[in-house]
């Protein structure tokens, strides 16, 4: 066989061969994109089953209208108060009785309805203001609140709960809200965001985390 044509086998062997190791690596890069993908898609179920459901943050649009209103609104302390009813709300689902000492309307008493089966492994991860409705006489923000607990069983149930609160000077949350009066002379304030009584001229002043009566808890 004549050199040229040895020569000429030679390099197509080695040819091939390289293009037989590319596909060899490419089938293999392939191989562990699929098995990457695989654990990913096994990693995002297990977060499914573990991480909260996303919240409807609305705060950059919503905080500058409430602080309009009521320019002692403090965010932090109103979040914290959210989490502790939210929590307080499935507490009392595992006791069987309503455990809210103050803080709720007489209306969320009479109408709120309880899980039927909250065992334990309660816990709240986070709460998110979605909306502020200003247009009538009550002023009313809903914030969601995202939770989990075990059932009888031991299955995990995410939840995210909506919460309304409805704004009240009236330290006395048990009586209807809708009635709100000056501290001082006693008598009714006609509209939200006075900040001076209208007939002695008192001051009107909130206190934040305590002047939002919760009114309604619904799980979603």
């Amino acid at each position: 066989m004549e050199p040229l044509t040895i020569a000429i086998i030679v390099i197509a062997s080695l040819a091939a061969l390289a293009v037989v190791a590319s596909i060899v690596r490419w089938v293999a890069r392939v191989g562990r994109s699929a098995e990457g993908l695989i654990k990913q898609i096994n990693m995002a179920q297990v977060r499914a089953e573990t991480v909260p459901r996303s919240l409807a943050g609305m705060e950059s649009v919503l905080l500058p209208q409430i602080m309009k209103d009521f320019p002692e609104y403090n965010g932090a302390v109103i979040a914290d108060r959210v989490k502790a009813d939210a929590l307080m709300y499935y507490v009392s689902a595992k006791e069987g009785r309503l455990m809210y000492t103050k803080g709720v309307s007489k209306t969320f008493r009479e109408t709120v309805r309880l899980p039927e089966d909250v065992a334990g492994g309660i816990a709240v991860h986070r709460v998110s203001l979605a909306d502020y409705d200003r247009r009538s006489r009550d002023k009313v923000i809903t914030y969601q609140a995202a939770a989990k607990y075990e059932d009888g069983h031991g299955e995990t149930h995410q939840t995210r709960l909506t919460m309304k609160y409805i704004a009240a000077y009236d330290d006395d949350f048990t009586e209807d809200i809708r009635v709100i009066k000056c501290p001082n002379c006693g008598a009714p304030v006609p509209a939200w965001g006075d900040k001076v009584c209208r007939y002695c001229g008192a001051a009107l002043h909130t206190q934040a985390g305590l002047c939002w009566v919760l009114n309604e808890i619904k799980e979603s």
